[in-house]
């Protein structure tokens, strides 16, 4: 029961951001998923990455959602609807990480992971940066 009240926190919290704030949240998630994945071997957590990136993307499909939303550029949207394909493509490129342990297709898996992550961050980055200039009126 706890654990259920803190995620009801947890996605208040999150519901509460403005948009541009939860576009740069999930960048920070994303490069936070590169330190859960540094120590959760250390620390024996393997099931935080995924928890993390479950995060990531409901992040993003809300985040996508919501600017779909506003009248912000479309090419501002576009790169933002690849997000969430990057996300769930991440996912499921994951799933062979916890079949395949060692070997030459653990490394082009886990190769193949790792580039599309820093693809979403970049993604993201873009996004955020674009939302948030186009919210303050620095184009005009």
């Amino acid at each position: 029961m706890q654990k259920l009240m803190v995620t009801w926190v947890v996605w208040d919290f999150v519901n509460a951001l403005k948009l541009w704030a939860r576009l740069y949240l999930m960048i920070w998630l994303a490069f936070i998923q590169f330190f859960v994945t540094a120590f959760s071997e250390i620390f024996g957590v393997l099931y935080l990455h995924s928890v993390v990136g479950i995060a990531i993307l409901v992040l993003a499909i809300m985040n996508y959602r919501e600017l779909m939303k506003t009248s912000a550029p479309n090419r501002v949207k576009r790169i933002s609807k690849a997000i969430p394909a990057m996300a769930g493509l991440n996912g499921v490129i994951g799933i062979p990480l916890y079949v395949f342990t060692e070997g030459t297709i653990h490394w082009a898996i886990t190769v193949l992971h790792l580039v599309v992550a820093l693809a979403m961050i970049a993604q993201a980055s873009s996004t955020a940066t674009a939302y948030d200039m186009w919210e303050e009126k620095e184009f005009t």
